[in-house]
């Protein structure tokens, strides 16, 4: 699994975090998502085999915000 870090612009309410959310988790190959909306990003946990950060961000975009690519987060994964 791999943790990235999307920022977006756009998103003023919870509902928008909230429309974020629904359309990340709906994405086959993504297993968990947190919105923040005060730091404007979101952040993805999938598996990169099934997909890329650029679907991910396309998904936002489609949304009308404008996410940017992606950070990648610092993981502490228990093996």
């Amino acid at each position: 699994m791999k943790t990235v870090i999307i920022p977006i612009e756009g998103m003023s309410c919870s509902a928008c975090a909230a429309r974020v959310k629904k359309a990340l988790t709906s994405i086959d190959g993504v297993s968990d998502v947190e919105v923040n909306l005060a730091d404007r990003n979101a952040r993805v946990r999938f598996a990169p085999c099934k997909l890329s950060s650029d679907r991910l961000v396309g998904a936002v975009n489609g949304l009308g915000y404008h996410a940017s690519a992606p950070a990648e987060a610092a993981s502490k994964e228990i093996k």
